[in-house]
């Protein structure tokens, strides 16, 4: 385990490593709190548990990393998870470039609302004023203007259904990105925790035909001095 000081990096819920430190009494530096528990969510150290400062960032004070509970990963998994971040970033700005480009395109229907919003009082000002000034107007000519008041009404409506269609779906397709950000998380976690399990087999394998190597030298190594004593034997019969 590392004892270093380190930055808090981000981390993720892991309900297996979570919560204060309660098997030791170990606090952090500088609050002098009892320490948390977390999962590490950044970079190569995504997926490594670490012991670090519980307390919320308080004028830009974190206490960081106390205390690594997993080793640094192996390099070549290392270069995939800063493969995986590199894919995940490149992904997020162009999310980013697509939110921006709704939002210009819902802020242009906003002003067409209110473009059309001026239009409508103004043309509402008008018929006023045409009914003060021109009560003997014929009957065609009223029905004229109250159509044109009920067209613009009804665009008006349609402006304001479809900017709320935009924005409901707007919000939906955040949330759908959002679970897929935390499936991505869980995702992430579970693979590199199949991973180092892969690695640890490996490792025993390794082991165990190095034993059997060593016993077969050994069997070797014994059976060549046997044979050296046999002749030494001969030799000194003759």
């Amino acid at each position: 385990m590392c004892f270093l000081l380190l930055q808090t990096p981000d981390t993720v819920i892991d309900p297996s490593f979570s919560g204060l430190v309660t098997e030791s009494d170990r606090r952090c530096i500088l609050h002098r709190q009892r320490a948390g528990k977390f999962v590490a969510f950044e970079g190569t150290d995504t997926g490594r548990r670490f012991i670090g400062c519980a307390t919320e960032f308080q004028d830009g004070v974190n206490c960081g990393v106390l205390e690594w509970v997993d080793a640094p990963w192996p390099v070549i998994l290392q270069r995939c998870l800063t493969k995986l971040w590199d894919m995940y970033h490149e992904e997020n700005v162009g999310r980013v470039q697509d939110k921006e480009a709704h939002e210009i395109e819902v802020e242009k229907l906003k002003k067409e609302l209110d473009s059309l919003g001026n239009q409508y009082s103004q043309l509402v000002d008008d018929v006023s004023k045409l009914f003060d000034y021109q009560d003997g107007q014929k009957s065609h000519d009223m029905d004229y203007t109250s159509q044109a008041i009920n067209e613009l009404k009804e665009k008006k409506h349609q402006l304001e259904e479809q900017a709320k269609i935009e924005v409901q779906m707007e919000k939906l397709k955040l949330k759908k990105e959002q679970r897929c950000i935390l499936q991505s998380q869980a995702d992430i976690i579970q693979n590199t925790r199949k991973a180092m399990k892969e690695i640890q087999v490996e490792r025993d394998l390794l082991k165990e035909e190095k034993k059997k190597l060593e016993h077969i030298i050994a069997e070797l190594l014994k059976a060549g001095h046997g044979c050296k004593e046999k002749l030494d034997r001969m030799g000194m019969e003759e």
